[in-house]
């Protein structure tokens, strides 16, 4: 489905184009009611799993930055490390970051397949 992107989106990365001037984004869509290419329809998703897919997709990321950099520095500060704590905690917080960036991307599939996250056409406004 091709959808019109408003200002409030335009950065989400989800733009087929790479410019910023793109004004359409197509997104997978749950197409239970049968509209058919060219209909103009609404498309709704539950807030709920609005909340739980921005959860992982933003504060998932965050945690694992925040734990791996505060654990790591706690940790070399109890053993008594006598190199550059500071550096080495936020290396470690950066490389925990992209693990947590990968598990999601591992489990993309099965998002997918749950089809949670999947916005879902609740009515045809006009027929083509």
């Amino acid at each position: 489905m091709i959808m019109q992107r408003h200002s409030a989106c335009a950065s989400c990365g989800k733009c087929t184009k790479l410019s910023s001037e793109c004004q359409d984004l197509v997104v997978e869509v749950d197409n239970s009611i049968g509209a058919k290419k060219g209909d103009h329809v609404e498309v709704s998703m539950e807030s709920v799993n609005v909340l739980k897919a921005t959860m992982l997709a933003y504060l998932l990321p965050l945690m694992f930055l925040l734990v791996g950099t505060i654990l790591t520095y706690y940790i070399l500060n109890l053993i008594g490390f006598s190199g550059p704590i500071e550096p080495i905690s936020g290396i470690v917080g950066l490389i925990c970051t992209c693990i947590s960036y990968l598990l999601l991307r591992k489990n993309d599939n099965k998002f997918k397949e749950s089809r949670q996250y999947i916005p879902k056409i609740t009515r045809i406004i006009e027929e083509k």
